[in-house]
């Protein structure tokens, strides 16, 4: 059984990802959250430190890409490869308005040959390409799937990802697991499940309704409680344990943060997001994320994150 961690825009950065590897180790794969073609189809993302070496020589990590261009996916495959990256994902999944709006993300699952001309002219320019795919169910209804999966599997793909909701839905409303199910009757290529594992009781239910999907995607679920990945692969945390796991996990980003962003004013900006999801399990947790709002001076913050960690973090019901 794999596990992977799901790429959110500006949380699951290279920062945090090897923070959380170095710490824990219990994902089998990382994603980059995705980077985009600008209006000329030019490669404008910032390649570092996204793709830093540094931050990911020890994970296997898998770039990903959101594009309806087939020129910016070649040029992507060919740039990653160059930088020792070999996997490529695309992101037929990002739910955001805008995004569909562009024929982009969910917005290609209505756009079923604009979809088969970009992997012909990918698999034409790079026929050995290791190219996986992130898919919604549709956009405005669970089905539009139906005209997407055929296409895949017309084309060597190596995985397909499925977060089994409709972009209207967004990341709200019940996932809907018998489309899920239906999908992996007629998917050629392996299936990845996604979507509200929440808990190790969340996943042994999915694993029981599909023991032969062998792979698992798990987003906000493991930003809230980091501990989950371990848990669901059979590790019992104690109560100690969590505290220093988490004080590491938490000294490493530290760390690392101040490296990169020597100016306490940019490095604060970073060590906020790191909490947000943290303290979303923590009574009060708003409140206590509020105070990250405001500016502290760096041997402030360290304080009260020693409070965080050391008791009310802690006390949390992961």
């Amino acid at each position: 059984m794999k596990l992977s961690l799901a790429p959110i825009q500006s949380y699951t950065t290279a920062f945090y990802r090897y923070a959380h590897h170095l710490t824990f180790n219990t994902f089998d794969k990382y994603y980059t959250p995705f980077f985009e073609n600008n209006k000329q189809n030019g490669w404008l993302p910032a390649l570092l430190p996204e793709l830093d070496k540094k931050l990911n020589s020890q994970t296997n990590l898998i770039p990903q890409v959101i594009t309806n261009n087939s020129v910016f996916l070649i040029c992507s495959a060919e740039k990653f490869a160059g930088m020792g990256y070999t996997k490529i994902n695309l992101n037929m999944g990002c739910p955001f308005p805008m995004m569909v709006r562009r024929q982009k993300g969910a917005g290609l699952m209505a756009e079923p040959k604009l979809l088969e001309n970009i992997l012909t002219d990918f698999y034409d320019q790079m026929p050995e390409a290791k190219l996986s795919v992130k898919i919604r169910l549709g956009i405005n209804e669970p089905d539009e799937w139906k005209n997407i999966i055929p296409i895949l599997n017309d084309f060597p793909v190596t995985e397909v990802i499925v977060h089994p909701r409709t972009a209207k839905q967004k990341y709200d409303g019940k996932v809907n697991w018998t489309e899920f199910e239906k999908i992996t009757s007629v998917c050629k290529h392996p299936v990845t499940g996604n979507g509200d594992i929440n808990s190790k009781e969340d996943f042994l239910e999915l694993k029981s309704r599909f023991p032969d999907v062998f792979s698992w995607m798990t987003g906000r679920g493991a930003l809230i409680d980091p501990f989950l990945p371990g848990e669901i692969k059979g590790t019992n945390y104690s109560t100690q344990q969590k505290k220093e796991l988490f004080r590491m996990f938490h000294d490493t980003y530290f760390e690392i943060i101040k490296q990169h962003f020597p100016v306490w004013n940019h490095a604060f900006n970073h060590i906020r997001t790191f909490w947000y999801y943290p303290l979303q399990s923590v009574k009060n947790g708003q409140r206590h994320y509020k105070t990250l709002k405001k500016f502290m001076p760096e041997n402030e913050y360290l304080k009260w994150s020693m409070t965080m960690i050391n008791g009310t973090l802690m006390n949390a019901d992961h």
